[in-house]
């Protein structure tokens, strides 16, 4: 999903492209590490914050209850808005196996026509997906 600075929570922190509440401030692996730190009072990295929501952590419980609300207004405008049939998922916190188990459940109260058809899904080439991408379209231009 490309838009990391799309705004999703208009008081939300202050991004470094100028704006604030950008979904890169509100849902970036660093943006839940900062809000269970505002919870919690401990640093933590995400894979711990998500292997205690796990274990009945109530702080990282509501860091990824805060993960699926944004994610399902964030992906919920980009399928209002260009209807694909598809959606990959990249980035860290795009290997949050949670992320896809309550994304039905977080996408649907936010669309327009309250039914999901586009399929969301991990990159086959996991973090990698971007290099491998940009490789193949240097490769592809400079045989053409």
């Amino acid at each position: 999903m490309s838009g990391g600075h799309n705004v999703i929570e208009p008081n939300g922190a202050a991004c470094y492209c100028g704006q604030s509440g950008c979904l890169e401030t509100v849902i970036s692996g660093k943006g839940l590490e900062r809000f269970y730190t505002e919870q919690s009072g401990r640093v933590l990295p995400l894979p711990e914050i998500v292997a205690l929501a796990a274990n009945n952590d109530l702080h990282a419980q509501a860091t990824m209850a805060r993960m699926s609300h944004y994610f399902g207004i964030a992906v919920a405008q980009i399928i209002n808005v260009l209807d694909p049939d598809v959606i990959v998922i990249g980035g860290g916190v795009g290997n949050i196996d949670a992320l896809y188990q309550q994304a039905e459940q977080a996408i649907l109260p936010h669309l327009f026509n309250g039914e999901l058809n586009t399929l969301i899904v991990k990159p086959d080439l996991g973090d990698s997906a971007g290099v491998f991408g940009a490789a193949a379209l240097v490769k592809s231009v400079v045989v053409n």
